[in-house]
Order: structure tokens, then sequence, then C-alpha cells
């Protein structure tokens, strides 16, 4: 953690908005099982559950425009940590860990909760799977800054 590009405040607003977007698809979920007997929260919620990828897609999408701010920040200290002697290859290294370990902590929780309530789990395979592959781009932009 020392050597971290996040602090303990990056790492703490990655996982929430990990967590707002996963337990976002774990909370349609929960709404398609829901046994409801009045007819206008009914047809409320089947226009959500229609839409409901389309709507997880686009929490994505914020979560990936904030992980990519996130970074953006970052380029001064990317710079100096070149400048005092550290590799782009550690610096690109520690990063896509810190980010897997916080998406894999956040993922596990959301499976535990998705499997204690018996509800599919191939929504948050999907947003892992979208998250790792923005990881592993947004690497480039961590080697831009070799030549801020």
């Amino acid at each position: 953690m020392k050597k971290s590009l996040f602090r303990l405040t990056d790492m703490l607003e990655l996982s929430i908005a990990y967590i707002f977007c996963f337990f976002l698809n774990l909370l349609f979920d929960y709404v398609k099982t829901l046994d409801l007997d009045a007819y206008l929260l009914k047809a409320f919620l089947k226009n959500f559950i229609d839409y409901q990828s389309l709507i997880v897609l686009l929490f994505t999408f914020v979560v990936i425009v904030f992980h990519y701010q996130m970074l953006y920040r970052k380029n001064l200290e990317i710079f100096c940590r070149i400048l005092v002697g550290d590799t782009v290859f550690n610096i690109t290294i520690r990063y896509i860990l810190d980010c897997l370990t916080i998406l894999i902590f956040v993922y596990l929780l959301s499976a535990f909760i998705n499997v204690h309530l018996n509800f599919n789990l191939t929504g948050n395979f999907y947003l892992v799977l979208i998250f790792i592959t923005y990881i592993l781009i947004s690497v480039r932009q961590v080697r831009k800054y070799e030549n801020f």
C-alpha cells in the first residue's frame, strides 16, 4: 500500500462506485422476485425491469468515467514517481493489482449475497468482465503519463 497510486480514500471511493453498480443489479433481481398486489406499483417497476441491462450498463459507464477521472488526477504523481526512479512497468503492475483487488473484493461480497438470496450470478459476472476490460485499457493511460 505504501507504493500504491491509491490512497485509502481513493480505494474507498472506487469500492463504493463498484458496490453501487453491483448492488443496483442485485436490486433489480430482487424486484423481479417480488409478488406485488398493487397494479400501479407492478406496472411502474416492470418498466425498470424491462430495461435492466441498459440501466446497469449506463451506471457501469458512470463508474468507468469516475475511474478515468480518478486516474487522471494521478498524472502528476505518476510522473513524479518516474522522476525519482520508479519504473512505468512497476507502476502499471501495482495499478492493475490494486484495481483488481478492489474489484474482486466487491464481486465476492456481491456474489455471496446473491448466493445467499438464490439470485443469478451472470449479471455480476458480466460487470466484472466489463470492469476488467476497462482496467486493462486504462493501463495505457498510466503509460501515457511517462512523457508528461
